[in-house]
């Protein structure tokens, strides 16, 4: 089961709520008499909740370090042919220091960014350029 957007959330409740309201001919049920104010207030929350998903999202740190560290690789990858993780570390000065779970994680985003490719050899697996 899909879970629910807190947009979907409000949509629901917004909707259940102008039917509760309609039923009355358009006026708030006398035991809630703030349903109109309620539901303007909702309508209100929905409509910011649009307006910060279609904003454009500002990378992170570590996503803008990613970025150096991939335009890196993809650097040595022009140059070197076929390399494994651990000789694209040794090899790029800015890997150093570097864990090769974290390279190969780089590798990955770089794989299904249809970037690079890879084979593997021998029990080694080695990344190149398409």
């Amino acid at each position: 089961m899909k879970k629910m957007t807190r947009i979907e959330a409000l949509d629901f409740v917004i909707e259940n709520l102008a039917d509760t309201i309609n039923m009355n001919g358009g006026e708030a049920d006398p035991d809630f008499p703030k349903l109109n104010e309620v539901k303007s207030v909702l309508e209100g929350m929905r409509g910011q909740l649009r307006k910060e998903q279609g904003a454009p999202k500002k990378p992170t740190p570590r996503q803008q370090e990613n970025a150096v560290l991939q335009n890196d690789i993809l650097v040595a990858l022009s140059a070197g042919g076929h390399l494994t993780v651990s000789e694209l570390i040794s090899n790029v000065p800015s890997l150093h220091g570097l864990t090769p779970q974290r390279v190969s994680a780089l590798m990955r985003l770089l794989k299904l960014d249809n970037k690079v490719d890879k084979e593997v050899v021998k029990g080694k697996t080695l990344f190149f350029l398409i």
